[in-house]
Order: C-alpha cells, then sequence, then structure tokens
C-alpha cells in the first residue's frame, strides 16, 4: 500500500472519518462503486477511519446522501493540497520565485577569466580586447559571443597569437593561448657544399664560408658542385712507383659551405581562363534573427520576423543555452544570421582574357620559386581558345638562388 500512495501523491488524497452505525459498511459500498479506499481504522463501533483519492471526494459525498452517515475530513495529503496551500502564501511564492531567478542570473553571468599560457604582456592584450568585446566580469552571458566567435575574433585582432583556446565552464571563461614567436635555437651545420638543385647560368654569386667551383655565366646542371666545403690544397695522387711510400695526408679544412649563387631559370606554364565566367560571392549585408530554444528543434521568435529580402542567402546559427547552477537547461536563445549571396558574371574578350592567364600563370609560378625570386621576362610560347577558354603556354625566365646543401661525406 505504500507504493500506491506514492503513486498518487502527485494527484492528491485525503483521510476522512466515517461517524454512525457499523461504518464499515459504508465502506463497503464505496468498495462496490469503484472508489479506492486503503488503511481502514475502527476507531470505535461508530467511527471509522480511512484514505481515499482526491479525485473520488464527490463520490463519497454522493454515497453519503440519505444514509444517515456523518464525513469528516482530517487531513490532506498530496501535490495539489501543497500547490493550493502555496498560492495562498503570496510573500513564500514571491521569495521563492526571486530566489530562482536570482540563481538564473547568477548562473549566467560571469565570475572569473582565466587566461594561460601567454606572458603578461599578451595576457593584458587579451584582457583589453575581451573588455571590448563585453566578456567582463558581471556580463550576462546570453549577450556575448559563443566561444568560438571569440576565439576567431581573437586571433584576428592579435597578430601575435598562434592559437588560442576559449572554454565556457559554468561561470568561467577559460582561455588557453600559444603565441607565435617561439624562439628555436640555431642549429651548427657540419661540413658541407653547396651544389645546384636545378639548371640554370650563373648571374651572381656571394660567398661567405667556403671555395666557389663556378663563376658569373657558367652554366650548371643539378647536382654540381658551386661551393665548396674543403678548404685548402688537395694532396697530389700517389704514383704506382710510390706505393710503398707512406700517402700523403688530406690537410684541407672542412668547413660548411655558405653563400648565395642566383642562376637564370627557365620554365614552362600553363594557364587557361574562361571568356565567361559565373561565380557567387557574399555582397556584405547580413539579417540577424533571434528565437528562444526549447530542446532540440522547437523555437520561439523574438525578433526579426517574416522573410528575409535577400533573393540568396546562406545561414549560419548558433545557440547559447542557459544554465542554472552547473546545469545546461534545454532552453538557450538561438541566433541565425543570413549572409546576403549575390551571383556575378563576368565576360571577357580574348585580350583579357590573355591579360588574366599572363597574371594567373606569373602568380603561380612565385609561388612555386619563392617570394626572394625575381621573375625578368615572360613570353607566350602557344595560344589557343578551345571550349570558351583561352589557354596559354608561357615561358619565363627567373633569377632566383638554386643553391642547396650536401653534407660533406668521409670519402671526400
Amino acid at each position: 500500500m505504500k507504493k500506491h500512495t506514492q503513486d498518487i501523491y502527485f494527484t492528491g488524497y485525503v483521510t476522512v472519518l466515517i461517524k454512525g452505525d457499523r461504518p464499515e459498511l459504508f465502506f463497503n459500498q464505496l468498495v462496490q462503486e469503484k472508489v479506492l479506499v486503503w488503511d481502514i481504522i475502527k476507531k470505535d463501533s461508530q467511527t471509522c477511519e480511512a484514505k481515499i483519492r482526491k479525485q473520488d471526494i464527490s463520490k463519497l459525498r454522493m454515497q453519503r446522501r440519505g444514509t444517515g452517515y456523518k464525513i469528516q475530513f482530517r487531513s490532506k495529503h498530496g501535490f495539489p493540497f501543497l500547490f493550493t496551500a502555496l498560492l495562498h502564501k503570496k510573500p513564500l511564492l514571491l521569495g521563492i520565485a526571486i530566489s530562482i531567478l536570482s540563481i538564473f542570473f547568477l548562473s549566467n553571468t560571469v565570475w572569473k577569466i582565466e587566461v594561460r599560457g601567454v606572458s603578461p604582456e599578451l595576457e593584458h592584450q587579451i584582457e583589453t580586447k575581451l573588455d571590448d568585446y563585453g566578456v567582463r566580469l558581471g556580463a550576462f552571458k546570453l549577450t556575448l559571443g559563443a566561444p568560438v566567435d571569440i576565439q576567431q575574433r581573437l586571433l584576428q585582432d592579435i597578430p601575435d597569437l598562434l592559437w588560442i583556446g576559449v572554454q565556457e565552464k559554468g561561470t568561467t571563461y577559460a582561455l588557453e593561448g600559444v603565441p607565435k614567436t617561439i624562439v628555436k635555437e640555431e642549429e651548427q651545420p657540419g661540413p658541407r657544399h653547396l651544389v645546384a638543385k636545378k639548371k640554370g647560368v650563373i648571374v651572381d654569386m656571394f660567398v661567405s664560408e667556403g671555395v666557389a667551383q663556378v663563376g658569373v655565366h657558367d652554366y650548371v646542371e643539378p647536382g654540381d658542385v658551386l661551393v665548396s666545403g674543403l678548404i685548402g690544397n688537395e694532396p697530389p695522387p700517389v704514383n704506382k712507383d710510390q706505393k710503398d711510400k707512406t700517402e700523403q695526408k688530406d690537410t684541407r679544412k672542412h668547413v660548411a659551405a655558405t653563400g648565395n649563387v642566383i642562376a637564370r631559370t627557365w620554365y614552362n606554364v600553363s594557364a587557361a581562363v574562361p571568356l565567361e565566367e559565373t561565380y557567387t560571392v557574399l555582397s556584405g549585408k547580413q539579417d540577424n534573427k533571434y528565437a528562444i530554444q526549447f530542446g532540440d528543434s522547437f523555437q520561439l521568435p523574438v525578433w526579426g520576423f517574416g522573410e528575409t529580402e535577400f533573393k540568396d542567402s546562406q545561414e549560419q546559427t548558433s545557440v547559447r543555452h542557459l544554465r542554472f547552477l552547473r546545469w545546461e537547461l534545454p532552453i538557450g536563445m538561438g541566433k541565425t544570421t543570413e549572409y546576403e549571396r549575390v551571383t556575378k558574371q563576368v565576360k571577357r574578350t580574348k585580350e583579357e582574357a590573355i591579360a588574366q592567364a599572363e597574371k594567373l600563370a606569373k602568380q603561380d609560378l612565385q609561388l612555386q620559386v619563392g617570394a626572394d625570386a625575381d621573375i625578368i621576362s615572360q613570353k607566350i610560347l602557344h595560344e589557343t581558345v578551345e571550349n570558351g577558354k583561352v589557354k596559354l603556354i608561357l615561358y619565363f625566365q627567373v633569377n632566383e638562388d638554386i643553391a642547396t646543401s650536401q653534407p660533406i661525406s668521409q670519402g671526400d
């Protein structure tokens, strides 16, 4: 019976006292009318006590009519009676409501900001930027951006940051950064030659360590030694007649050859540009909508009603969930940003397509040879128009450093 009363606690039940001649017969009549009765206690020959459900009180009263029995309600139990009693205690309800709202507000307020992994100077920069973003002590978290948005803004606004992680831990924002400036110990190179990594004609060279093996205007192939890391005279070869004599030792000094060898190199690069092109870009216009989200799918719009005026757009949605103490509630504020997309069509003349292809080919080559290389001339070797595209094969001359290191082996 205890389990049964626990089940009906939320529907409510009452303790009643029945007075009259043989009151137990009255309870038997109630049972026959399918009224649930339990914990029947006979106080004396004229009085019985029992418990019935709140929903059966009307049946109890109807069954008593014309019987001469008297009903007395002794006590009320369960959530409905407790709730009714609370409704009559307005100061208590007001206090409970204020307490819940206070806990809710405090649970969604920033009370601590931790920054780790960076120097004090960089930490000060991060804290200053966070203050500009509104991320400060006492700020309401629903008014702030998502942690990933804060992370991206910090990386954009602070060049000295290589990476930073932003975590929201309850009422604390924990940030851990990695600075860009990383001091590496310079490795001392061992004995080495400088050799050519590609073919070319030497146009300039500067040797700070080692012995130059080539000169300006010399043509070199990949693997040719440009600067030797052996300083000194090479011992003369041993004749067959001097086979039994002691060989002369190699007294040359081994150094790490260092320098720059600039050579004229050549490249053939292909490029193709369409005469007509269609592409989509963001115009920069955006429209924000806000909604209260319940669970994973249901949303109640609160700002930004109606359809957007953009003909084409892309959406980005983020949800900030409310917290109560350390629990995340299934209620949050959702933000949907629509970015306008516009379609652009470009029609080029043949001359414009050729100029664009030359520009793209030069950019691609510059990425290939490096920013230090100098593209000195270009020439179109072949030009065709096929399938609405202008296709070019271009010939480039480049001045670049072709020297690369080669360790000196024991046999050298």
